[in-house]
């Protein structure tokens, strides 16, 4: 191979190997589930002209259950929501959902013999009505996808709460802002209550709790003992997260947004107690 073309061979590789990682876990791009109903209208649904969109997630809405024959129950979904599903779990005869507004595409948006276990979609949102009919027992949880803010309100103990540390959010590997709060409650767990965060938009990030102490790199991160919450809530946002009583919080020196698919600390916030 001529000096020429390897050179151009070797900018290739390199242009798809980052392509690789760019949407393993930071494209921000949104996750839909596929299902009879999933198309999304141009530019899907958006219910303020100016509020920060979050990472696409599901917050639940409704769990309903019942017996063979005809039910009728009713919820609302958020008129700026992305699509809604019906996850079922039937165990005998058949089940059929229908709603009112029926689909964009029309027909029931589940139809199936049973047992089974399976998700139903639409994107309609609103008031909806359903009409369950079943020849044995079934249950439907209902959640809708959602890319607004995350607004918890704050724990009603952590009003009265000692505050064990807190420190604002920088950023590491990608853009974070917001606040974090270690707080001792009266019954003596400990919570963590994140305010105002805005980090890069993915549906893969988690909370850590890191023995580091105002780390700046991902290295400084995972290579100190670190303790995983769980899953970030929303990527926009305010929320609360209970501390396991097995986390030994006086060694936690800051909490970390780290995303998992390519080992990466997106964020974090060094505690100041």
């Amino acid at each position: 191979m001529t000096g020429s073309r390897y050179r151009v061979a070797r900018v290739l590789l390199l242009v798809v190997c980052l392509a690789a990682v760019t949407g393993a876990c930071g494209s921000g791009a949104k996750k839909v589930a596929s299902g009879p109903d999933t198309t999304v209208a141009p530019g899907g649904p958006d219910t303020t002209d100016s509020a920060p969109k979050a990472a696409a997630r599901w917050e639940s809405v409704t769990t309903l259950s019942g017996a063979a024959g005809t039910a009728s129950p009713t919820f609302d979904i958020l008129v700026g929501a992305i699509q809604w599903r019906a996850r079922y779990d039937c165990a005998s005869g058949a089940l059929k959902v229908e709603t009112t507004p029926p689909p964009r595409r029309p027909g029931p948006i589940i139809d199936t013999p049973c047992p089974k276990t399976g998700e139903g979609f639409s994107i309609v949102t609103g008031s909806i009505k359903l009409t369950v009919t079943a020849t044995g027992p079934w249950k439907l949880v209902v959640d809708q996808q959602v890319d607004t803010p995350l607004n918890e309100a704050p724990l009603p103990s952590m009003a009265t709460a000692r505050v064990l540390s807190q420190g604002p959010f920088y950023n590491v590997e990608k853009n974070g802002e917001g606040t974090a709060r270690v707080y001792r409650l009266a019954d003596g767990t400990n919570a963590l209550r994140i305010e105002n965060l805005m980090v890069n938009q993915n549906t893969d990030l988690f909370v850590w709790l890191d023995e580091a102490k105002s780390p700046k790199t991902s290295r400084d991160v995972s290579s100190a003992q670190y303790w995983v919450l769980g899953n970030l809530k929303s990527t926009v946002g305010s929320q609360n997260y209970t501390i396991p009583a097995n986390i030994p919080i006086d060694r936690v020196n800051s909490v970390v947004i780290w995303c998992e698919p390519v080992a990466i600390a997106y964020a974090a916030a060094s505690l100041a107690k």
